[in-house]
């Protein structure tokens, strides 16, 4: 591991980067406190330069969780609104002991997926907080799209340049199903979004595959089906083992990543009858291009 950054006094930080191409830790800090400039701009060029971060050893309560991701910028809503604490909205649950109406229970993010590509201003950052964890299992993995754009021959990459995604709620010919999407159709139904299928993040300049295959209808002048096609093909060929993140949950852990260079997806591989419990943030970004 190669230490990135080291702050001196007596809330030194620390800034550890974990692989060659995704994933840092961040030790050193407790976010309750109040945090200087060079701390925050550290944080979040660590975020940038290494999509993943985990920030160690944190103690929050709801409120206190929502004032540190304000650090990374301003919390927005989210989807599943039943999901919301109630004294604090903008923190979500993300509970293995959710069901749907039927009572089956409900699992989501289990394939790879970047957030809310449906609106129009998509979460520039996304955050989970560890509450309470099984005893083994249960892992979060991030990967890293602009090392999976970069490693597109150069072909692909030309062939989708400029290409727009129709994002809706769900997608009709997604293989996958949203969780609880019958019962939040209702609640959203906005007009389609177009968003670019390579994205360029303003804070680098680099660009990134960008996509959600469940809320892809279609790339704009392709049929669905063949959309999905197309878009599976792109996962295949970006998503390597040496570009994933697969962070092993501590109590106490702070996770974020940029999801304009990333996708996600969670494991369901430990014992249902264990509790697990994290709060989720978004932070509001930009229009994407």
């Amino acid at each position: 591991m190669v230490a990135l950054h080291f702050l001196k006094g007596a809330a030194a930080m620390k800034v550890t980067q974990l692989s060659p191409h995704i994933g840092a830790e961040v030790t050193g800090i407790d976010l309750r406190n109040p945090t200087d400039a060079e701390s925050r701009r550290r944080l979040n060029a660590a975020v940038v330069d290494n999509v993943a971060l985990v920030i160690r050893d944190q103690d929050f309560t709801p409120r206190q969780y929502l004032a540190a991701i304000a650090l990374f910028g301003e919390p927005m809503e989210q989807h599943f609104t039943q999901y919301a604490l109630p004294d604090c909205p903008l923190v979500h649950e993300v509970s293995n002991r959710h069901t749907d109406k039927s009572g089956k229970r409900v699992m989501h993010g289990a394939g790879w997926h970047t957030d809310h590509t449906n609106h129009v201003r998509p979460p520039k950052y996304t955050s989970l907080y560890a509450v309470a964890l099984p005893s083994s299992g249960g892992d979060t993995a991030v990967v890293n799209m602009r090392a999976g754009y970069e490693a597109l021959p150069e072909a692909m990459r030309q062939k989708i340049q400029g290409m727009k995604t129709v994002n809706v709620f769900q997608g009709s010919a997604s293989a996958r199903y949203s969780g609880q999407s019958a019962d939040a159709q209702a609640e959203h139904k906005p007009e389609p979004v177009l968003q670019p299928l390579v994205r360029t993040n303003p804070d680098n300049g680099a660009k990134a595959l960008y996509f959600h295959p469940v809320k892809t209808e279609n790339i704009a002048g392709m049929g669905a089906a063949e959309s999905q096609t197309l878009l599976a093909d792109l996962l295949e060929r970006s998503v390597r083992s040496e570009f994933i993140y697969r962070h092993q949950w501590r109590k106490g852990d702070m996770l974020i990543w940029d999801n304009r260079a990333a996708m996600h997806r969670a494991y369901f591989d430990y014992d249902p009858g264990e509790y697990r419990l994290l709060y989720r943030v978004l932070v509001r970004g930009e229009l994407p291009f």
